[in-house]
């Protein structure tokens, strides 16, 4: 059976030949081929051969992502100070972010005043206040022109792109990162309209963005960040009046549209499964890290949302082979005893995974992985 059918069955709910394996690459593809981290993040070219070497030495895998996040352009994006390799810390070190109030309150206002691509150039301007609108619009017209050959040519050697676009998620997510953590829970006691406002706004027009993004580079699934809208930041009460709303938006016009949210929930989100039933059945993959109990995530998930994790960062680090192998084979055979799962890793590799234990799970999923 191809990848793409493993993992169209795993969404559908259904049992394919095997479980399908989609470890999440970014730097560690770096560590693996030898390439240091400021050119991997540099040089599109180099990093698309670092992570098809390394999805297909180390499986070959059904599916993984094309180190997106950590490409030149999507750090340039966050409304975050970047930290360079090779230029503010040491060039073969994965690349930081500083996170500051690069956004103010009235920039809730500001936003729906100019909507999403000006007021994107705004963040930009003040973050890279070298790079104009030209050369901004030429950096993301390159690259997705990429995106979309990098994605082809992934596939051409049997291997699934994950997504089609990178959507930063509801107005919390981006929101927090550029106003700070602090100041952004403070805003939804000190401005609670505000942020209700600009949130069902930058949702539909985040999400209009993220759809024709996705059908330009050709892969039906996009990413949706879900992290510090998790249970570990927010209240039930707060995410359900400052994140459901836009969150709810999201999922309803990608599904719409005919694609598949890839909900990635980093930290814990044991406590809160439930809130994923609430979308629409088999339209949906729950990507899970390694703070989620995944036998929960079956019996609370397993007959509605295709769900896809979770080796630990810490595990795939410091863990031995044998270790990763018992983890993976107890993930399928609970999570995945049924169908409607995809063998993963809790976000991404770590730059420092052992290279023993990162190919342990292909061979978790080929010892025990099996259906028929």
């Amino acid at each position: 059976m191809r990848s793409v059918e493993r993992i169209r069955a795993a969404i559908n709910l259904e049992t394919a030949d095997r479980v399908p394996v989609a470890p999440w690459l970014d730097h560690f593809a770096a560590t693996y081929t030898g390439l240091p981290k400021d050119e991997f993040i540099r040089d599109d070219g180099k990093r698309f051969n670092a992570v098809l070497r390394t999805a297909r030495e180390l499986g070959p895998w059904d599916m993984t992502y094309l180190a997106e996040n950590v490409s030149r352009t999507l750090i340039m994006a966050a409304p975050a100070r970047a930290r360079w390799p090779g230029r503010d810390v040491p060039a073969d070190q994965v690349h930081q972010f500083e996170e500051f109030e690069l956004l103010c309150p009235d920039d809730y206002e500001l936003f729906e005043r100019l909507g999403l691509l000006r007021f994107l150039r705004e963040v930009a301007r003040r973050l890279y206040p070298g790079t104009d609108l030209v050369r901004g619009l030429l950096m993301l017209l390159s690259y997705t022109g990429r995106f979309r050959r990098d994605a082809a040519a992934l596939r051409s050697a049997g291997i699934e792109p994950a997504v089609g676009f990178m959507h930063p998620g509801p107005l919390f997510e981006y929101w927090s990162i550029g106003r700070s953590l602090g100041l952004m829970c403070t805003d939804l006691y000190d401005r609670p309209q505000a942020v209700r406002s600009a949130a069902r706004a930058w949702a539909r027009s985040m999400t209009r963005l993220s759809i024709h993004a996705a059908r330009l580079v050709n892969v039906n699934r996009v990413f949706v960040a879900l992290s510090r809208s998790s249970p570990a930041f927010l209240s039930p009460a707060h995410f359900e009046e400052f994140v459901y709303p836009g969150l709810s938006t999201i999922v309803g016009m990608l599904v719409d549209a005919g694609i598949t949210p890839v909900l990635h929930c980093d930290t814990a989100w044991t406590s809160r499964l439930d809130v994923f039933r609430r979308f629409p059945a088999r339209r949906c993959v729950i990507e899970l890290d390694g703070d989620t109990d995944m036998a929960r995530a079956h019996e609370v998930l397993g007959d509605h949302a295709c769900i896809k994790g979770n080796v630990p960062a810490w595990l795939t680090a410091f863990g031995s082979r044998d270790e990763v192998l018992t983890w993976c084979r107890r993930l399928i055979e609970t999570a995945g005893a049924r169908g409607g799962f995809i063998l993963s890793t809790g976000c991404s590799l770590p730059a420092n995974a052992k290279v023993e234990n990162v190919r342990a799970i292909y061979e978790a999923a080929e010892r025990w992985g099996r259906y028929r």
